[in-house]
């Protein structure tokens, strides 16, 4: 195991996890996987970090059959180490703030969030559950993966939304630009930390 990369994929991943429950807790409509898990959490009665796990492992066992060479460490650490992060910050609630704090707010957990995502591709370590779908299904159907990765965040979205969860402004700034932002944040820590992962 690759102690470097390992590090990468928890610091991200719990990084991740803190980006997530700001944005629940905001309640301004969270990125379509979260909504999903919320609708889900909500429809089982069961909390959004065991929802995460739910649905991580469907898509990793379908994943395992279809194309097992995107899973590696970090696909299976990434959704524990969020789940726990998730449930754990489950005490957060921004409704009291006014409308502009709640939307700087839904801004800063989406920044984290997107910061956390590319700590964790940085590692290079196994794709998550939601980036090894897209891929998939980017190859199987022999399509681009932007268009796929749209059509999957506005199916999830939906989905979400039809299992009782809260669509809102949010829920459009992610699908419109979590993809910008994670790019940013990526192409910036590139510059300091590539050296540290893949030195032999």
């Amino acid at each position: 195991m690759n102690l470097k990369k390992t590090g990468l994929v928890v610091l991200g991943s719990l990084i991740s996890g803190i980006g997530i429950a700001i944005t629940i807790a905001v309640d301004l409509g969270s990125d379509p996987m979260t909504l999903f898990w919320i609708g889900i959490a909500d429809t089982l009665h069961i909390t959004v970090g065991q929802a995460n796990l739910l649905v991580c492992a469907v898509i990793l066992a379908v994943i395992f059959f279809v194309d097992r060479k995107q899973i590696h460490v970090g696909s299976i650490l990434n959704p524990i180490v969020i789940a726990l992060v998730t449930d754990s910050l489950a005490f957060l609630d921004f409704h009291g703030l006014p409308m502009m704090g709640r939307i700087l707010m839904m801004i800063i957990g989406f920044a984290i969030l997107a910061f956390g995502v590319a700590f964790y591709a940085l590692a290079d370590y196994g794709k998550g559950a939601y980036e090894a779908l897209v891929f998939t299904l980017s190859k199987k159907l022999d399509k681009p993966v932007g268009p796929i990765r749209t059509t999957a965040d506005i199916l999830f979205a939906l989905l979400g939304v039809l299992l009782g969860a809260h669509f809102a402004l949010g829920t459009l700034l992610a699908i419109l630009c979590m993809g910008l932002m994670i790019q940013i944040c990526l192409k910036c820590l590139n510059k300091f930390f590539s050296d540290l992962v893949f030195q032999s």
